[in-house]
C-alpha cells in the first residue's frame, strides 16, 4: 500500500522544506570555504550579519510602543523641551492682553553605547559558517533588546523608587489597583497612549482577572495583529496594551527584568534615542587562528515625567 502523507517536524517544516534547508546551509559553508582567506569577502559577510540583527532588532524591540522613541543622525543631539508660561486672558473688546513669557525647559539626553564582542576559530567557520552565522544573529538581537529593556526598566525603577507616591506594593495584583493607575496615569499624560509591561508572571494574573467570572471580560480587548502577538502584545484594556516581556537572562542565568514588577507607563513620560544605526567590524587574528566580531550602538534616554509611570509590585512572588 503507498501513502501520500508529508512528514512534518516540531517546527512545522515538510520534507521538501527540510530538504531546502539543508542545501541553503551547505550553500552557505560552501561558499565559507572558499572564500573564507579574502578579506573583501569577510568584510561582505560582515556586514549582511550586521543588517540582519539591526533589522531583527528594529523588528523585535518595544520601546518605540511604551516610550517616545527617536532614531538620530549619528552626530546629533537630541533633547526634550517643554515651554511653559503661555496663559490667556478674557478681556473687554478692545482691551489690554496682558503678555506671557514663556518659559522652555530643555534637557539633554544622555548618550551611552551598547555592544558586543565574540571571536570563533577560524577552523570552525570554514568548515560550518551557517551555524555560527545563525547564532550570531539570533544572540544578537536578543543580547540588545535584552540590554536595552534593561537599561529602560532601571531607569523607571530609579524614577519611582520604593516610598515614591507612584509606588504601588500588594499582594497579587488587583483590578482595582491596575485601574486606579491607569486613571492617574491618564489623567497626568497628554498623549493618552498607555501601556501596562511586565513578565507574564505579572500580565497573565491581569488576564486571569480579566477574563474571570467576576468581570467576564469587560474593557479587555484581544489582539488580532499576528505580529503583534508575536513581540508580546496580548491585547488593550481600557485603551492601554497589555504586553508581556520576554524572560531574558545573562550568561549567569539571572532574569534581566524582575518577575513581581509590571509598570503602566504613558509613552511622554519618557524619552529615548538611537544615534545612527548598527556599527560593526571584524578581523582576524595576525599570530592566531581566531575571527572576531564586533557591532555597537548608541543609546540613551530619561524619565522626564515620573507621575505618568506606575510601578506595581507584587510581594507575593519573589524578584
Amino acid at each position: 500500500m503507498t501513502t501520500n502523507s508529508t512528514m512534518v517536524d516540531q517546527y512545522g517544516r515538510t520534507d521538501e522544506e527540510r530538504a531546502e534547508l539543508r542545501a541553503q546551509v551547505a550553500l552557505v559553508n560552501k561558499d565559507a570555504a572558499d572564500n573564507w582567506d579574502d578579506p573583501a569577502w569577510r568584510r561582505e559577510m560582515a556586514q549582511q550579519l550586521t543588517e540582519t540583527i539591526y533589522e531583527g532588532f528594529q523588528h523585535e524591540n518595544l520601546l518605540s510602543l511604551i516610550a517616545n522613541t527617536e532614531n538620530a543622525p549619528f552626530d546629533g543631539r537630541v533633547f526634550v523641551k517643554e515651554v511653559r508660561g503661555l496663559r490667556a486672558f478674557w478681556v473687554a473688546r478692545g482691551g489690554y492682553i496682558e503678555a506671557s513669557n514663556l518659559k522652555a525647559q530643555v534637557m539633554e539626553l544622555p548618550r551611552d553605547t551598547i555592544g558586543f564582542h565574540v571571536f570563533e576559530f577560524e577552523d570552525k567557520l570554514r568548515t560550518n559558517f551557517a551555524e555560527t552565522q545563525t547564532t550570531l544573529v539570533d544572540l544578537g538581537i536578543q543580547r540588545l533588546d535584552a540590554e536595552v529593556n534593561l537599561r529602560v526598566l532601571r531607569l523607571f525603577q530609579a524614577a519611582v523608587p520604593s516610598g515614591s507616591d507612584y509606588y504601588i506594593s500588594a499582594s497579587g495584583v488587583s483590578l482595582d489597583s491596575l485601574n486606579t493607575a491607569l486613571r492617574e496615569v491618564r489623567d497626568e499624560s497628554k498623549s493618552f497612549e498607555l501601556s501596562i509591561i511586565g513578565r507574564s508572571t505579572m500580565t497573565d494574573q491581569i488576564q486571569d482577572e480579566l477574563l474571570g467570572t467576576s468581570n467576564n471580560g469587560s474593557g479587555f480587548i484581544p489582539e488580532t495583529n499576528e505580529q503583534m502577538v508575536q513581540r508580546g502584545v496580548l491585547g488593550t484594556y481600557r485603551g492601554a496594551r497589555i504586553i508581556t516581556l520576554r524572560n531574558y537572562k545573562d550568561d549567569q542565568d539571572v532574569s534581566f527584568f524582575p518577575a513581581n514588577e509590571m509598570y503602566v507607563v504613558s509613552n511622554d513620560a519618557s524619552k529615548f534615542a538611537f544615534w545612527g544605526g548598527l556599527l560593526s567590524k571584524e578581523f582576524v587574528e595576525q599570530d592566531n587562528w581566531y575571527w572576531h566580531y564586533l557591532a555597537r550602538r548608541d543609546f540613551g534616554g530619561v524619565v522626564h515625567r515620573p507621575e505618568r509611570l506606575r510601578r506595581i509590585v507584587d510581594t507575593s512572588q519573589p524578584a
